[in-house]
């Protein structure tokens, strides 16, 4: 299946915290007005999504100084550009991007819900402050698409049969998880549609992942559930259909059919799918526990809180 090659290069720069692009991403560093001058071009973004489309998403980077590492500010402010053409770049949005720190060691990203009105290309524009107190700022270029790979906030869930524990004796032969948790593999997809069920869809390979935040992101979908249980089905679907089989070569690997059924382009996702079997909320890349919490109020799916 083409579409799950993870498209992951620039977010792994991220995490190891270096200071050039990958070759998928190299033409993303670009000026976006004439007027910047190259002395502010010195550091990076680096995106940590890649499934980007006309319509609001939450879009994940970091901002990364050469001979420094990632910048960490509470927040920074974000510039949204279309090109209509390459000379005159037209100013869309400026919004505040807070920084969400990941659980795993001293990194994270910046995250800011932004609206792309029309496909083609855009720029983003951030500024922020250097570790020395100097402000400085960086641009990017990306491109925006008619249409997700992935289901959009508003489309109707795939009623994907993805595999649970009643069907797998052994949890290890339905997921990757080094710990797994029962509660995860109870519902299918299909299943919870049907039963009008609020769900938290979780699709990654703790194991495998590209990017190693998988195994985080599942930590914190854990935390979820023990907090809000009583309102939402919680459901991890595993990337691979052969866990057991794979045994260090994931050229052995075999992808699940919930995976195909969604298209998507990389891992991990989460998914929040209300009663109506909608989609209202869509997370590419690790997300914070307080990332979907919000969501989940806002989306009015904690109705005992």
């Amino acid at each position: 299946m083409k579409s799950i090659k993870i498209h992951f290069c620039v977010s792994f720069i991220f995490l190891t915290l270096l200071s050039v692009s990958c070759s998928q991403n190299a033409n993303n560093n670009s000026e976006i007005s004439p007027n910047e001058s190259p002395s502010i071009q010195k550091a990076r973004i680096a995106f940590a999504v890649s499934d980007l489309s006309v319509g609001t998403h939450r879009l994940a980077f970091g901002i990364i100084e050469p001979g420094i590492g990632a910048v960490k500010n509470e927040e920074v402010k974000l510039e949204t550009f279309f090109f209509q053409n390459d000379d005159q770049p037209v100013l869309k949005e400026t919004l505040g991007a807070k920084f969400q720190k990941w659980p795993i060691g001293d990194k994270g990203v910046y995250t800011s819900n932004v609206t792309f009105d029309v496909p083609g290309k855009w720029g983003v524009g951030v500024s922020f402050k250097s570790a020395g107190g100097i402000e400085k700022k960086t641009s990017s270029v990306i491109e925006v698409t008619e249409k997700s790979l992935a289901p959009s906030i508003g489309d109707k869930a795939f009623p994907s049969n993805n595999t649970t524990a009643n069907l797998s004796g052994n949890l290890s032969n339905i997921t990757t998880d080094s710990t797994p948790y029962k509660p995860f593999y109870e519902y299918s997809i299909a299943e919870s549609i049907k039963e009008g069920k609020a769900a938290l869809i979780l699709f990654g390979s703790p194991a495998f992942c590209t990017t190693g935040t998988c195994g985080p992101q599942i930590d914190i979908v854990k935390n979820l559930h023990s907090d809000f249980s009583e309102d939402v089905v919680f459901i991890h679907v595993e990337i691979y259909e052969n866990p057991t089989e794979i045994k260090g070569d994931i050229s052995n690997a075999k992808v699940v059919q919930a995976v195909k059924d969604w298209n998507l382009p990389s891992e991990p996702w989460i998914f929040l799918v209300d009663q109506k079997g909608v989609i209202k909320g869509r997370f590419e890349g690790l997300a914070t526990y307080k990332e979907i919490e919000i969501a989940l109020m806002e989306n009015n799916f904690l109705r005992s809180k």
